[in-house]
């Protein structure tokens, strides 16, 4: 899928931790595909949206092997980049988090995720996660799938 083409109406995603961490980490495969998805976003003035659940997820390895300078990059990016909304979980995340893990059958992170993307008012999710696709109430936009 083109890129544009996936972006198409979209005023506010939200990033799932994969994309966090090909950005950072450079993974050879994604990096071009993620940039790419960034550089449209600022060219469109689309919104990202980001989670405490992302945070915790980017943070496990840094903190895991003392790499200070990535989870300071990692904690940046997340919480406080450009035309980025860092979206807090409460009660409302969490019942619909409930209700999508009980209708998908995903793992609790990854219900959150959604969840917080919905609750947001996020038109599409930016992933990796083929497993994410079954969501009906969002756009779901595969890495795997964009063309570069």
């Amino acid at each position: 899928m083109n890129p544009e083409v996936a972006l198409d109406g979209v005023t506010s995603l939200f990033l799932d931790t994969p994309p966090i961490i090909y950005l950072l980490e450079g993974h050879p495969k994604y990096i071009s595909r993620v940039k790419r998805v960034l550089h449209l976003r600022k060219k469109y003035g689309i919104l990202l949206v980001t989670s405490p659940i992302t945070l915790a997820e980017c943070l496990v390895h840094p903190i895991r092997f003392g790499s200070s300078d990535l989870g300071l990059g990692y904690q940046e990016l997340i919480t406080s980049a450009e035309n980025t909304r860092f979206a807090p979980i409460g009660e409302r995340e969490a019942i619909l988090a409930a209700r999508i893990r009980s209708e998908y059958k995903l793992p609790l992170a990854d219900s959150f995720q959604v969840a917080v993307a919905i609750s947001s008012g996020c038109e599409a999710i930016l992933t990796n996660d083929q497993d994410l696709k079954r969501i009906q109430e969002s756009r779901i936009i595969v890495i795997d799938d964009l063309v570069e």
